[in-house]
């Protein structure tokens, strides 16, 4: 049994306000993951405009595409 299925099991036998706790507590950990996506992103662009870009086939040729 993976994780996903063992968590719907475990959802299964509790009371319907840990279900709520439950699902409040997904969400938070999606919007985190979000946040730090978005951060990194950001980071990403800032060094690409304080050091510069290079173009796809630059980029390709230091990868040896």
């Amino acid at each position: 049994m993976n994780a996903k299925q063992k968590i719907i099991e475990e959802i299964e036998n509790v009371p319907e306000e840990i279900v709520y706790e439950v699902l409040d507590f997904l969400l938070f950990l999606k919007a985190k993951e979000d946040k730090e996506d978005l951060e990194d992103a950001k980071a990403a662009l800032k060094e690409a405009q304080e050091v510069g870009t290079i173009s796809l086939g630059e980029l390709k040729r230091e990868l040896g595409l």
